[in-house]
Formats: structure tokens, C-alpha cells, sequence
């Protein structure tokens, strides 16, 4: 399913300079949408998980649910653009520690292993 822009905004996010742009769309049906540099970055009320810190190939998930999602892409950062906070594992089936994430927050990690699975909760 192809995206529609409906409005475009950029934000600066980090000390280091990060920019983003943010892009309202329609919710995504079942699974993540992947993507390529120079491709949208994240899609409001979504959560999207980054293969390198907020670069690389991405994946994003509308409006996720409490259900354990397996990622398709190992990551090392995610951007949470939901109103729920959401847990992530290293694991496929969403056991052992759980990193968090706030909601409407974001987070980047290398001295740990990358996230294969998430839940909002």
C-alpha cells in the first residue's frame, strides 16, 4: 500500500543535529512498511524501528498493538510516535529484558544486542 502525504513538518530531535521528516498518512495494514535511505522517515502514530541508529533500513508499524511483533530487520534504534509506551526484546517472541521506550520518544543503543520483537503496552 503506497503512502499519501497529507502534511509534511521537520523537527530537529537531538543535540546532534538529527532531523526527521515527519509525514501524516493513513494507518498501514498488517506488517511493517521497509524502507531505503531517502525514503519517508516515520509515519505519525507510528512506531518505526531503524537497523543502525536512525539510518539504514527501516521498518514501521501504525498504531501497534499489545501482540508480539517479530521485526524484519535487527534494530538498533527506534522512534515511537504512538501514545503508548512500548517494549522491545532481544528475542523473536517477546521474552526475557525488556528495553522501554516512552511514548513520543526515542531511542538509539549499540552496547546492547539489536531488538528483534516489540509490544505496546
Amino acid at each position: 500500500m503506497g503512502l499519501r502525504v497529507i502534511s509534511i513538518l521537520t523537527t530537529g530531535l537531538s543535540a546532534s543535529a538529527l532531523s526527521m521528516t515527519l509525514f501524516a498518512a493513513p494507518a498501514l495494514a498488517d506488517g511493517p512498511v521497509t524502507r531505503q535511505p531517502g525514503e519517508p522517515v516515520c509515519v505519525t502514530g507510528s512506531a518505526c524501528f531503524y537497523q543502525t541508529p536512525f539510518e539504514g533500513k527501516t521498518a514501521w508499524y501504525a498504531n501497534p498493538g499489545s501482540e508480539c511483533v517479530t521485526l524484519p530487520l535487527p534494530a538498533y534504534g527506534v522512534v515511537n510516535f504512538t501514545d503508548k509506551r512500548l517494549d522491545m526484546y532481544a528475542t523473536t517472541d517477546c521474552t526475557g529484558y525488556a528495553l522501554s521506550v516512552p511514548a513520543n520518544d526515542l531511542l538509539n543503543w549499540l552496547d546492547q544486542p539489536p531488538r528483534m520483537s516489540f509490544r505496546a503496552v
